[in-house]
């Protein structure tokens, strides 16, 4: 199967004072648009990844690549849900994004939900490096696929797999792999009758187990129709899990608690 390579590579960097990025490379469909206004104290970059293409095809292989430099922030955003569009037999679309912070660096990245299509095969590896005194926040909601249409689990593969090392020591690895046609999605251990999941990671030296867990009781306790969890890693690095019925849902409940740990972390 031939490949349709799409390429993202940002890098950042101090210049003059201010968080820059000193090196950006893309190709279509991804551009970047910054949203929010430069001031002296900025303290960090923030972009939307824009898209020209309304989601992956058959044979897309997008490519990220993201250096955070020692001592600078940067987050990114998406603007729409990510869709793995209907493949013909034999079809597959791949993502792959490698990350690395650096000392005093912080990077948070919690994307829009991603819906994949009937018939439709994808694989997504992530692999993040940190420095002990980096900071990340990684999030990520899988649906079900165009519930509304009709589509809920009649995709044929979907994976995703998520290692985090600091100073590569392997904290975090995660592998989550949906083959409806081989196995029922609603038995015990897996999605037991629900639709979408959510996953939060949160990593820093100074981060709160405590105070995390108040910020997803604030917005989820008294939501309709989810279950959730804390849990941690070695190096006290904070997970969360909840699973629910609408990816809005859950996807607003995860950006909330990144904005609650981003108030703690830039301040």
């Amino acid at each position: 199967m031939k490949k349709n390579l799409c390429e993202l590579k940002l890098s950042t960097g101090i210049v003059d004072g201010y968080h820059r990025l000193i090196d950006k490379y893309t190709t279509v469909p991804f551009g970047l648009l910054r949203f929010d206004v430069r001031t002296p104290s900025d303290p960090w970059l923030r972009y939307m990844i824009r898209s020209n293409s309304p989601g992956m095809l058959s044979g897309d292989f997008y490519d990220m690549q993201i250096n955070v430099a020692d001592d600078t922030a940067l987050g990114l955003e998406t603007q729409a849900y990510q869709r793995i569009y209907e493949m013909d037999e034999g079809g597959k679309a791949f993502q792959e994004v490698k990350v690395n912070v650096g000392e005093n660096g912080l990077f948070h990245f919690v994307p829009h939900p991603t819906v994949p299509h009937r018939n439709s095969d994808y694989f997504a590896k992530n692999t993040i490096h940190l420095k002990s005194s980096s900071k990340l926040i990684w999030g990520e909601v899988i649906t079900c696929g165009r519930k509304l249409y009709g589509e809920t689990f009649v995709f044929k593969r979907f994976l995703t797999h998520t290692e985090v090392f600091v100073d590569n020591e392997l904290i975090f690895n995660d592998k989550l792999l949906f083959e409806p046609e081989k196995l029922d999605v609603n038995t015990m251990g897996q999605l037991e009758g629900y639709t979408h999941q959510a996953t939060l990671f949160a990593y820093q030296n100074d981060l709160s187990e405590d105070e995390i867990y108040e910020s997803l009781l604030e917005n989820a306790e008294f939501e309709e129709d989810i279950e959730f969890g804390l849990s941690t890693t070695i190096k006290d690095a904070v997970v969360i899990r909840i699973v629910g019925n609408s990816g809005e849902q859950l996807y607003k409940i995860i950006k909330k608690i990144e904005d609650h740990i981003l108030a703690a972390s830039i301040a």
